[in-house]
């Protein structure tokens, strides 16, 4: 909150050149980083705000109210691009801001409200929460929808139910049941984030503005989430309909527990999570030690015909002797990798350990949100930028050498599936992958079948690689293959050519909050003393 307080108050406090527009615009902006620039727009509640906007150099852009207050921030620290979704809370007056992070640039924005569809709803008459069921009886002997929600939420949310105290829903003696809530929305409340990658529907108690949904679920389930309520329905194509959710998906305002990942601590950019009983420990995450410096370096590579942000972290204990490779671990994401899964923290601990050796880490950042949907999925022409031009600009700046058997590639999601695929085509460079949910239902456009990659290493020789894969029981519908099922098969053809290969699968979903709390797995098996 103390944080909040005081963007806002640096953010009001800044001289703005205001225009008032009307919908829908599309325009190039000369914004400063000396002053704001803000554009005003009318919304009734429920209005929903679609757009883009992108500059060549860092932008800072947030929605506020007509007095300058935010009420969502859209873009991160170094990002030079963002999407607008945006649901109007209430009948008022808007602003779009804008401001340069450093040097003055132009951005390009595309912003307009679309209309509508008619809202759908989803009610059941199966319930198996012991909680939901007192509830239907209370609202049988006519006691108030608001003692109703009292009564549900006194000890937060979401519920959680054993074995024991249900015993009609036949769950396993390691599950719990877990139902999630919503009080206030009109037409309908999605879930967004695990367990469901559908955006599940909540149901509707009887005809009031309750909501709930229940899961049975494993009791080392570790995973983030938001609550989306009337979200809009929208013409438009499968992908149109899935963003629309961002308009209003955002914190479970009657879960204490929550996540601020990005340091953007407003209600649409906190996420709620859930740690059940026997949850992967995050213990690693934590500590009070001095971190090494990270050493931050600007790589423009011809190849690719663009600049990115390349970390360099030296560990203070890293000794060695002329000639001597030493260990190396480079993270895709790399502004991730530091914001929402604190890999500086991550390795010191473990080195400290003694769970790994003095390792450098390099974590690169991606260009631009689009630039990462072009490069991460098994591009050759990045392939060939990280052997041939960042691995010799760390040696540069470091001095040191490296060898490929102790040489780690590491990613999440796509970051993960470039990993394997860069070490695919360059294994004398990257013997080590590290693959967090890695993406490896992905093929070319012009392929006929899913997961490329896999067919790739079944079709060759075996190749001088170790991997270390993970997934989430929940990540099971991504493309036309889900993540589990393409990474349980990828680890059935490595393991038929005789690759060492480990597959860790997770009571978790595609989600930053897991694969912080279990990175250090990966790292241990594949760094570590044999």
């Amino acid at each position: 909150m103390l944080r909040l307080l005081s963007v806002t108050a640096l953010l009001m406090s800044m001289a703005a050149r205001a225009d008032v527009i009307s919908l829908p615009v599309k325009q190039m902006i000369p914004v400063s980083q000396s002053s704001s620039y803000s554009i005003e727009f009318p919304l009734k509640e429920g209005d929903y705000l679609r757009g883009n906007l992108k500059g060549s150099l860092p932008i800072k852009a947030w929605l506020a109210q007509a007095d300058g207050t935010p009420v969502r921030y859209l873009t991160r620290t170094g990002d030079i691009d963002a999407k607008v979704a945006f649901r109007a809370p209430e009948t008022t007056t808007y602003k779009l801001m804008l401001q340069a992070e450093a040097d003055s640039v132009n951005v390009s924005l595309m912003l307009e409200q679309v209309p509508l569809l008619k809202q759908g709803q989803s009610r059941t008459s199966e319930i198996t929460s012991t909680a939901i069921q007192k509830a239907v009886l209370s609202l049988a002997q006519g006691k108030s929808d608001d003692l109703i929600w009292s009564a549900l939420v006194k000890e937060g949310t979401p519920l959680v139910e054993s074995p024991a105290q249900i015993p009609e829903a036949a769950l396993a003696e390691d599950e719990l049941l877990v139902t999630f809530l919503w009080k206030g929305a009109k037409d309908r409340v999605l879930i967004m984030g695990a367990p469901g990658y559908e955006h599940d529907a909540m149901h509707r108690l009887g005809e009031t503005d309750i909501w709930f949904r229940s899961y049975a679920m494993k009791n080392d389930t570790r995973l983030s989430y938001k609550l989306a309520p009337d979200v809009p329905q929208v013409e438009g194509s499968e992908r149109e309909q899935r963003v629309a959710i961002l308009a209003t998906a955002q914190q479970d305002p009657t879960n204490p527990e929550f996540w601020v990942p990005d340091g953007l601590n407003d209600k649409y950019n906190t996420l709620s999570i859930l740690e059940l009983e026997q949850a992967p420990s995050d213990e690693r995450l934590y500590g009070d030690t001095a971190l090494p410096v990270v050493q931050r370096h600007r790589l423009y590579s011809p190849r690719m015909g663009n600049k990115r942000n390349v970390d360099i972290i030296v560990p203070s204990s890293l000794k060695t002797e002329p000639g001597q490779a030493v260990p190396l671990a480079i993270f895709f994401d790399g502004k991730e990798y530091q914001s929402r899964i604190p890999v500086p923290r991550i390795m010191d601990n473990l080195m400290r350990a003694g769970k790994i050796p003095a390792t450098v880490a390099v974590l690169i950042s991606n260009p631009s949100h689009a630039a990462r949907r072009t490069e991460l999925p098994c591009n050759p022409d990045f392939a060939d930028f990280m052997a041939q031009e960042l691995l010799p600009f760390v040696a540069e700046k470091t001095g040191l050498r490296f060898s490929a058997s102790s040489t780690l590639l590491a990613g999440a999601s796509y970051g993960g599936l470039a990993s394997a695929c860069t070490a695919y085509r360059y294994p004398e460079k990257f013997g080590l992958v590290l693959s967090q949910s890695g993406s490896f239902w992905w093929s070319p456009k012009d392929s006929e079948r899913p997961e490329w990659l896999t067919t790739q290493f079944a079709s060759v020789p075996k190749k001088p690689l170790r991997f270390y894969l993970s997934a989430g029981h929940f990540e099971t519908n991504f493309g036309e293959s889900g993540i589990l099922s393409s990474n349980r098969q990828l680890e059935l053809i490595l393991k038929t050519k005789g690759y060492p290969v480990q597959l860790e699968e997770f009571s978790a979903g595609h989600d930053y909050f897991h694969w912080r709390a279990t990175l250090d797995r990966g790292l241990i098996h594949l760094l570590g003393e044999k």
